[in-house]
């Protein structure tokens, strides 16, 4: 009897032998559909491994956001955070110094950097992967440009130029210190430039600065390939995109080694597994790009 007991044992999954229900808080910016979805994928992943009870807290539908993180915490006493966005991502940071973190749906890999007991997926990928694509989209240009400031990226500026001669592209590097110098760089888009590549900055690619960013792109028949699927609805030719309930799961299987006793902090954030991309096709043909077929027939959105 105890050998089949052993058997029996031995082919349930963790869930069956689990002899804790954990508790996970779950704290988001927003209930809009994206994070919904990474919510879904989270939970759904993550419950069929372990034995999980699930807390949301919605930080926009809060009068005070640190109370009502604290008030979470006291009346739950989760065993692991994940959280959805920078803002809910930098509150647990600051008020969460002993329990893990598990992040998504945040930009800025740096994030990452500022605490020991965080993980999690960035929505960043890596820099070979997007000269890779922008070689699909783009296999006969050579000149790509990419507007930044100095503060914030001037220590990645060589990475890309690195990665951009390794993929065949030159990289013609525009620095943009502050909102008065934008119009000036972007000047320099109608001067041998084809392809200017957004990247994440807080001066130059900032919801200030779409508008003219978009607008200069427009005109001057320079792609611009964006950093969200809300840049490419707005004017973009393409961005690399996101499967938000995959990220959901890819977070759980992390959030699963740490709640079974694996530390966090051997567990480094990682790059999305799931790459989507959106393509607007109406500035395809502004700009007279010709998209191959394949490209367009496994976009996740186009938008025409």
């Amino acid at each position: 009897m105890l050998l089949i007991a052993l058997l029996v044992l031995s082919v349930l999954p963790d869930k069956a032998v689990a002899e804790k229900t954990m508790h996970v808080l779950i704290m988001t910016n927003t209930a809009e559909e994206p994070y919904q979805q990474a919510i879904k994928g989270f939970k759904e992943q993550l419950s069929s491994q372990l034995d999980v009870k699930f807390t949301l807290l919605i930080l926009s539908l809060a009068t005070n956001k640190h109370d009502a993180l604290l008030a979470a915490m006291r009346n739950n006493n989760p065993d692991l955070i994940y959280t959805l966005g920078a803002e809910s991502t930098e509150l647990a940071m600051q008020n969460i110094l002993t329990l893990p973190i598990v992040s998504t749906m945040v930009l800025n890999k740096d994030l990452f950097k500022g605490a020991k007991n965080i993980t999690g997926v960035t929505l960043t990928y890596p820099l070979d992967i997007q000269f890779q694509w922008l070689k699909k989209f783009f296999p006969e240009q050579r000149k790509v440009a990419i507007l930044y400031n100095r503060e914030e990226n001037d220590k990645i500026v060589e990475d890309v130029r690195k990665t951009a001669e390794q993929a065949g592209f030159e990289l013609i590097a525009i620095p943009v210190n502050t909102p008065k110098q934008l119009p000036f760089a972007l000047e320099q888009l109608a001067r041998n430039i084809e392809i200017l590549l957004a990247i994440p900055d807080e001066i130059v690619m900032s919801p200030k600065t779409a508008k003219e960013v978009l607008l200069a792109s427009f005109r001057n028949r320079v792609p611009l390939i964006g950093i969200s699927d809300n840049w490419v609805k707005s004017g973009a030719l393409y961005a690399l995109s996101w499967n938000y309930d995959d990220l959901g799961r890819q977070c759980a299987l992390q959030a699963a080694k740490i709640l079974k006793g694996i530390p966090v902090q051997s567990m480094p954030p990682e790059f999305p597994r799931k790459i989507t991309y959106t393509i607007n096709q109406k500035i395809a043909e502004h700009m007279r790009v010709e998209i191959p077929e394949a490209l367009l027939k496994n976009a996740k959105i186009i938008f025409n």
